[in-house]
């Protein structure tokens, strides 16, 4: 098996790949395609537990979550979007919102999940599947 991969290697190294060179920029891009996780995504999983739109907000600045810097409101929007699906439960405490994923959020998020795995899957084969 290893001369096989040797035998590959040296074909790839005769053709045009041997000229492709990966800037730092491309790395990023790369890298940030395949560890992207929807925003959607990621606030619901965060949601397991009550939280607040603030509590929300700090922890994907926490996180590195380059999608709200300076665009904090789309959180909001995307929690009025959930909570209109009913994927979120809210409730008022003390002049705070409140949410938390309900048991259709759940559902929501693990659907989510199987599509982003394959999502990654179409990225690094470089082809359209589809699952039903």
């Amino acid at each position: 098996m290893e001369e096989r991969l040797k035998n590959l290697k040296k074909a790839v190294d005769q053709t045009v790949f041997n000229k492709v060179e990966f800037m730092a920029k491309h790395q990023k891009q790369i890298h940030n395609q395949l560890h992207i996780v929807p925003l959607k995504q990621t606030i619901l999983s965060m949601l397991t537990e009550l939280k607040s739109g603030t509590e929300l907000t700090q922890m994907l600045h926490v996180r590195g979550v380059e999608q709200i810097v300076n665009n904090e409101g789309t959180i909001y929007s995307i929690l009025h979007e959930a909570e209109q699906n009913q994927w979120l439960s809210a409730r008022w405490e003390s002049g705070v919102k409140y949410y938390q994923l309900t048991k259709l959020g759940k559902k929501q998020l693990q659907e989510d999940n199987a599509h982003v795995k394959l999502s990654v899957k179409e990225l690094i084969w470089g082809v359209r599947m589809h699952v039903e």
